[in-house]
Parts: structure tokens; sequence; C-alpha cells
């Protein structure tokens, strides 16, 4: 899910830093702008757009990543090297600060989409060897070279809307795909949650209330009626509040514990200091894996934890639960499988996923970084 207006307003700020700090420096003395040299100047003046844009668009991964803010630390560092480099050179069409540039693009790319710079880094690198060793062979004979400066830009220059539209093409294919993958998993939920079996059990549950007369019966009828009206149309959103989901998951778990004879011990944690948007239908899997594949197995001294954590930097959920180590016990199965596909689409680079089991405990561990 590409945040487009969120990437034309950092294209926005950086373009009027850029022009802003250049036209400042430039009035000041302090750099040295040569209209004939229009080659160095866009492939320059594009990079200081394109890095300080992304200064503005990672913002918030930047300052909370230590990692992210290195990187882009090592980038600036980079670029003010070649500019000096090329100073000192003083080379009109230097071939060694555009190779540099090159490089420090390629920085660039692999530090906004790694997965598709690691996709397609042997055609990038192929692609701009080539062009870089052609440009260097023009560049050879200075005559030469005025005289098809033009397709010296042109290679330059010509394979950068190539990829970029590579790049739209790659995010059309995962958001689609993404979209495929989420109704396989509501079709999925719908089949493991809203079946027969756990309708029939809830309603025998639900009838015993009635004749009993209990104040619990209008509730459980609440908490069902929620859990299918969102499985079946608030499930079908791209993205949803996390204290929708966590309302969800709560109704779940009061649906279980009505279910079952022998209560199960449930340890519920929720902490929400950041209500973020995610990707609905997530964090069930892990939750009712706990129930199908320990509580229901086991006849007593069953238990649940439950604890999730979502700050400024990331969303944190685990799951843990105890299960019959004497009887065959295998989690996995397609909702499983589902769960990480999901998760490698809809956060690419920026998730956790981590399921443990010994000595009977059975843990799962995932973390969504915000960007």
């Amino acid at each position: 899910m590409f945040p487009k207006a969120a990437f034309f307003k950092a294209l926005g700020y950086g373009l009027a830093v850029t022009l802003l700090v250049t036209y400042l420096l430039n009035r000041m003395g302090f750099i040295r702008i040569d209209p004939e040299e229009y080659l160095e100047n866009t492939l320059i003046l594009g990079s200081w757009w394109i890095l300080s844009s992304l200064v503005f668009y990672y913002s918030k991964k930047v300052w909370l990543r230590r990692k992210s803010l290195l990187t882009v630390l090592y980038l600036t560092l980079f670029f003010c090297l070649i500019l000096l480099l090329d100073q000192w050179m003083s080379i009109p069409d230097n071939p060694v600060s555009i190779f540099l540039l090159i490089l420090f693009w390629m920085g660039i790319g692999r530090f906004v989409s790694p997965a598709f710079f690691k996709k397609y880094q042997k055609v990038i690198f192929a692609v701009y060897g080539i062009v870089w060793i052609l440009f260097a062979l023009l560049r050879w004979n200075e005559s030469h070279l005025r005289e098809h400066h033009d397709l010296a830009i042109f290679m330059l220059l010509i394979p950068i809307p190539f990829f970029i539209l590579l790049w739209f093409f790659e995010q059309w294919k995962r958001i689609k795909e993404l979209e495929t993958q989420k109704n396989q998993a509501e079709l999925a939920m719908l089949k493991n949650q809203i079946n027969p079996h756990f309708l029939f059990n809830t309603l025998n549950n639900l009838y015993g209330l009635c004749v009993e007369k209990s104040d619990l019966a209008p509730e459980v009828v609440l908490k069902l009626s929620d859990m299918m009206r969102y499985s079946i149309y608030e499930g079908k959103a791209a993205e949803i509040l996390l204290s929708k989901e966590v309302t969800y998951l709560e109704n779940f778990l009061a649906l279980q514990e009505l279910r079952h004879r022998h209560q199960p011990k449930i340890d519920l944690q929720i902490q929400i200091d950041e209500d973020r948007m995610v990707s609905p239908l997530l964090l069930i899997v892990l939750l009712e894996n706990a129930f199908k594949h320990g509580v229901e197995k086991m006849t007593e001294l069953a238990y649940v934890k439950i604890a999730l954590h979502s700050d400024k930097e990331k969303l944190s959920f685990h799951v843990e639960n105890n299960f019959d180590s004497s009887s065959e016990n295998t989690v996995s199965g397609i909702g499983l499988e589902n769960l990480k596909r999901r998760l490698e689409l809809a956060y690419p680079n920026s998730h956790l996923l981590q399921i443990t089991k010994n000595n009977g405990i059975y843990q799962a561990l995932l973390e969504i970084a915000w960007i």
C-alpha cells in the first residue's frame, strides 16, 4: 500500500529545500554553478533533491531506527566527498564523478526499496556498467564528447524512468497479490472461526444461558454478532485501526472462554500508545493456533498468555500457550503459511515473525515496524 500523499509531499519539501539552499550557497559564493555543465548540474541537484526528500519521507523511520539514520548519514557523507573530489579535480563532465554519482544513486535505491534493488541488482549493475563505459569512451576525446554531448546525457538519464516504471509495476503486482492473499485469509478465517462447530457450541452455550436467564446472554449475542460483522465486512478493508483488531481478539477470547468446559487461564495484556492502521485479520491467526493446538487438546491446566504493545516505533504481539507434548502436535497449515505470505507483502523488510516450541510451551512473536 503505497502512501501517495506522503510521497509527493516529501518530494515537494525536498525540492523546495534543495532549490533554496542551492540558491543561497550560490549567492554567498560557497558553490559555483556553471550553466554550461547541465549534465552534472542535473545529476547533482537531482541527487540533493532525492536525498532531502528521503529525510522528509522517512523522518520517523530515520530518527527512530539507528540503522536507517546511519545509512542516510553515510549517503550524505559519500555525496559530499563526491562534490569535494569533483571540485578538486576540476574536470568538466568528470567520468570519476559520474561513476561515483551512479554508485550514490544505487545506494539511494537500495535504501528506498531494498527488496526491489536486491531482485534487480544484477540488471542495474549491468545497465549502468555499460552506460558508464560508453560515457567514458565518449569522454576520452573532448571534441567527440562536445559533438555527442546530448547522447551522453541521454545514456545516463534514460535508464532512470525505465527502472522507476519497473518499480511501480512491482508495487502494483505486490498490491494485487496482497489483495488475493487477504481474500484467501478471509475465507480461511470464516471457515476456521465462523464454522458450524464453533457456531453450534457458542449457540448451545447461549441457549444454556438463556434457560438460566443469565445476564451474560445479551453480551454473548453481541460479541458473536460483532465477530461475524468484522470478519465479513470490516475485514475486507485494506487497513483498519489496531484498536478495532484488538476488540475482535477480545470478543474471540470471550467466546472461547464460554465454549470450553475446563476454562483455560487467559492472561491478556494490551497497551496501545500509538493506535495505527494495520492490515486486518493478521493477529487472530496466532491466537487461534494457541487454542486449536493447545487449549482444545488439553483437559486441564491449559493457559494462554497474550501481550500486545504498540508505540511510535513498532507493534509487538506475543502469544504463549502450553500443549500436551505427549500427543501429536504440529502447528502448520494454510492459516500460518498465509500469514507469513501476507506479512511479506504488506510489511516487506519491516516485520519479524518468530515461532518456538519447547518443553510443552509454544510461543509466537510478531513485530511490525511502523514506517
